[in-house]
């Protein structure tokens, strides 16, 4: 019964778990590529220190951001299902019923996600492993290794980020008393930010301004990046759980400044980006995540260019920077897939909002405005996270490299990070506010 109620559940929500399975698919596919490295550098003698320490450090780079991607993706559709199972807690359902119910679900998307992406991870590590071997770093006659141990790596990760997310997510809905559930149902009720992601937000932050400080202690050398690059990961999502936080502080500035200077729907937005600030810093999240982990290693990689230029051709550092870049790509194309996916979720979940403020007069381009501003300020937020994090990467490393706090590397760079993350939310967002504004205002109230 259990399990006829988790498979109607995710065909009612077809949308919203659709998303979270291409997250875990991708995000599979990436930890199953580094995997794949991994065991063939345990297996080969002669490449062992170099086919090792290259996805260790790398790797664990994305195990990180492919757990926060994962649990940030599956705990955005649970929140968003939170009447339903308040509902659900309404009509006698137990905490543990639940709970259980939510796994279920999980489990049934997360399994055939996760299976769907290692193909493609063995892909990608055959991919990565070609071009270290064309730059001479491995040995020509060494064969990948593609074992149970790769596949396994893959995914456990994503398949364990899947299960403690719902785990976590479905604890508050489960712990809601029968008689407040309908009350307590939406997610403006819930504080914006919890004590518990408090602590593991400092925790973060105090742990990569650590590995940044140590950067700076660290010699001159190919371990360097084994500090800097693991620094901004950790600042990135500890500034990504604070979030809310940092909305809620910019919230007075936004309605004295933003929202008395355009008009009425200007002022809308910076109310609501203060009000629902839980909101704004789930969209915000993994976009700081993005522009944190691009700016960040993509100026690290452009510094141990300009060290290198001149540099003699066979130089380990010139021939590994094809790679770096490929490995950059990789993970910056995952963190884009969670944040279309954030965004989408997230719009698409206030159509009922939209037919409200629509149905008080509101037209259609004052709700677009309203969103328009809503966005920017959300990625203005995310972008000057996002740079902390990523200068907690780049300027010890750069102090390191060439005794300048200033990376090595153009601005247009930078300019493009912020640039194409302000597109790709806007369109992402704009794009289905139009589809949610084509729904008849009384329509998009009466329906879920």
């Amino acid at each position: 019964m259990m399990w006829r109620l988790a498979f109607l559940t995710i065909r009612a929500h077809r949308a919203s778990f659709l998303a979270s399975a291409a997250v875990m698919a991708a995000g599979t596919a990436l930890l199953t590529a580094f995997a794949t490295l991994l065991e063939t550098g345990l297996r080969t003698r002669d490449d062992t220190g170099f086919l090792v320490m290259l996805p260790a450090i790398l790797g664990g780079w994305t195990v990180a951001i492919v757990a926060f991607g994962v649990v940030s993706t599956v705990s955005l559709t649970i929140q968003h299902r939170e009447r339903e199972l308040a509902l659900l807690r309404s009509i006698a359902a137990t905490p543990r019923q639940i709970r259980q119910s939510v796994v279920r679900e999980t489990v049934t998307v997360a399994v055939p996600a996760v299976a769907a992406g290692l193909a493609p991870g063995a892909g990608l590590g055959v991919v990565v492993f070609r071009r270290l071997v064309d730059g001479g770093l491995v040995g020509a006659r060494t064969e990948l290794s593609v074992g149970w141990p790769s596949l396994a790596i893959g995914a456990g990760v994503s398949l364990l980020a899947a299960l403690g997310a719902a785990l976590i997510s479905s604890r508050r809905a489960a712990s809601v008393p029968p008689v407040r559930a309908l009350s307590e149902a939406t997610p403006a009720a819930a504080p914006p930010l919890t004590r518990a992601r408090l602590l593991s937000g400092l925790g973060l932050v105090v742990v990569g301004l650590s590995l940044g400080a140590g950067t700076l202690l660290m010699e001159n050398g190919p371990l360097l990046s084994s500090t800097a690059g693991p620094a901004g990961v950790a600042v990135a999502v500890g500034l990504a759980l604070l979030g809310p936080a940092a909305v809620t502080s910019v919230g007075p500035l936004t309605r004295a400044g933003i929202g008395t200077a355009i008009g009425a729907s200007a002022r809308l937005a910076a109310r609501n980006v203060h009000a629902r600030a839980r909101h704004t810093a789930g969209v915000a999240s993994p976009l700081i995540l993005l522009v944190g982990i691009a700016a960040g290693t993509l100026y690290m990689q452009s510094t141990e260019d300009g060290v290198h230029q001149g540099a003699a051709a066979g130089d380990v550092g010139s021939r590994l920077a094809p790679v770096n870049y490929l490995v950059v790509t990789m993970i910056i194309g995952f963190s884009a897939i969670v944040v279309v996916n954030t965004v989408v979720a997230a719009t698409r979940r206030r159509r009922g909002e939209f037919g409200l403020l629509r149905l008080s007069a509101a037209t259609r381009g004052q709700v677009l405005r309203m969103v328009t501003v809503e966005t920017a300020v959300t990625v203005g937020i995310a972008v000057v996270l996002g740079t902390v994090a990523a200068a907690v990467t780049v300027v010890p490393y750069s102090l390191v490299k060439t005794g300048s706090p200033v990376p090595l590397g153009p601005l247009w760079t930078y300019l493009v990070i912020v640039g194409g993350s302000l597109l790709l939310v806007m369109a992402a967002t704009l794009g289905t506010a139009l589809g949610a504004l084509r729904v008849r205002p009384v329509d998009a109230v009466s329906t879920p």
